[in-house]
């Protein structure tokens, strides 16, 4: 089983997130609060399970959430907002990994290129061509988070179970574990992750 889990914002308010993503503050006990429940839920997993998880500079793993970010089942790489090789700097000297792939924050919206400090007509950051980490998605992935809003929980563990048996990659976002989005129409992603996963 293959996820890859992009990290956009660090608290389960997205208001709060949004405002210290502004802020570029990294305070609270809630910080990373939703990755951290992910990832306990994957390690309690029996199945074999393998988590791409991608980190802008202002969601950096603490040193909880990276204890629980062993290396057998996870993978720490770079979800780029703005500038490649200084997030990558880093994303690196912060966790004390090897980075070896990257994904890119999409911002689709005006307000939140705003948030990100991204020139109003820039919808993605610019990744130079000898950028030296694999972009991960080549093939796109299965968005889990928009099949849980769009459908009931028991087909859409049927349908990532299929995606499974294919070797194909869920995705989710962490914001959207317990929340259900009324413009983005993801999540909520518990549910399912708790099923497929075969945990309590």
């Amino acid at each position: 089983m293959k996820f890859t889990i992009d990290v956009d914002y660090s608290y389960p308010s997205r208001a709060k997130s949004f405002l210290y993503t502004v802020l570029r503050l990294k305070i609270g006990r809630d910080y990373l609060k939703n990755p951290k429940i992910i990832a306990r839920m994957i390690n309690e997993s029996t199945r074999e399970v393998r988590a791409s998880w991608f980190f802008t500079p202002t969601t950096t793993p603490d040193d909880e959430l990276l204890n629980l970010l062993d290396k057998g089942k996870h993978e720490v790489a770079l979800h780029i907002a703005n500038n490649p090789y200084a997030e990558l700097q880093l994303l690196e000297k912060a966790t004390q990994r090897k980075i070896s792939h990257y994904t890119i924050h999409g911002t689709a919206r005006v307000l939140a290129r705003i948030m990100w400090r991204r020139k109003l007509s820039e919808a993605k950051a610019q990744v130079p061509n000898d950028f030296p980490l694999k972009y991960m998605y080549e093939h796109p992935p299965a968005e889990l988070d928009a099949l849980c809003y769009s459908y009931p929980t028991p087909r859409v563990v049927k349908i990532a179970e299929d995606f499974i048996a294919q070797g194909e990659i869920l995705h989710f976002h962490p914001e959207w574990l317990f929340q259900r989005g009324k413009i983005n129409r993801r999540g909520p992603v518990y549910e399912v992750l708790k099923r497929i996963l075969k945990i309590e």
